[in-house]
């Protein structure tokens, strides 16, 4: 092949060359020639499954880049992510928002083992909440993040309408009570959870781009919530007041 159609393709996500290979003489001819403009589209291959699956989840996500100055010749690219370090800042902002929500619920009850193990269950809803993400080959944009931060406001929201509901009535002195409080606080977070997933779920079915992979990693956090982090929180807090 002449030096002058020797061209090459990567995939960049997040800065990161995530997939390199060589071009074909048939397309680096067309690529040459201008005829590409006529028929926009080429076959991207892989030695095995593996690299293939991993490039399919680099191209969801995020942008790929889009020329959008072709008259004078020159092309520009839109970044994948708005900031190189967003997705960290993301979890950080989220984990700092959890600790002082834990801080104010402390100041308000004086009870540590009723902030304590909020924190820890909302913690453990996102690490579900990413470990079936993982799972299923959910890849993480952008759109994702945000779905997430939304899953850690209603999550701690539920959280302290337990804690309110459990604890602001008065001292709890039998199992019996707790259990009273906890339903009464839980048909109110299953209520709100309905009409969550209810109000996404359009979303979450038509093809709108990033506003469908908010709605469906927020719809899965409040399932996650309601089926098991909440009676989880509502069974730790039981234990940790010795109730029988």
């Amino acid at each position: 092949i002449p030096r002058e159609l020797r061209y090459c393709i990567h995939t960049v996500l997040d800065g990161d060359i995530v997939y390199s290979a060589s071009i074909s003489p048939g397309l680096s001819t067309s690529l040459a020639k201008g005829e590409f403009i006529n028929s926009k589209n080429f076959v991207m291959t892989s030695t095995n499954r593996t690299n293939a699956d991993s490039l399919r989840l680099n191209l969801r996500a995020g942008a790929l880049p889009a020329p959008l100055d072709l008259d004078s010749g020159t092309i520009n690219f839109v970044s994948p992510s708005l900031a190189e370090n967003f997705k960290i800042y993301s979890f950080l902002i989220g984990l700092i928002a959890i600790l002082a929500v834990a801080a104010v619920v402390f100041f308000r009850y004086g009870e540590i083992k009723v902030a304590f193990p909020m924190v820890i269950t909302a913690l453990s809803e996102v690490i579900i909440l990413l470990g079936f993400s993982s799972g299923i080959g959910l890849a993480l944009d952008l759109s994702h993040i945000a779905g997430f931060i939304a899953v850690i406001g209603t999550g701690v929201d539920d959280l302290i309408i337990i804690a309110d509901e459990v604890m602001a009535e008065g001292s709890v002195s039998s199992a019996r009570i707790f259990r009273n409080r906890f339903r009464a606080a839980f048909w109110i977070i299953g209520a709100a959870a309905v009409t969550t997933i209810v109000a996404l779920s359009p979303l979450a079915v038509l093809s709108l781009g990033d506003l469908r992979g908010f709605a469906i990693v927020t719809i899965l956090g409040v399932l996650i919530g309601v089926l098991i982090t909440r009676p989880a929180y509502g069974d730790i807090l039981k234990f940790l007041l010795k109730l029988k």
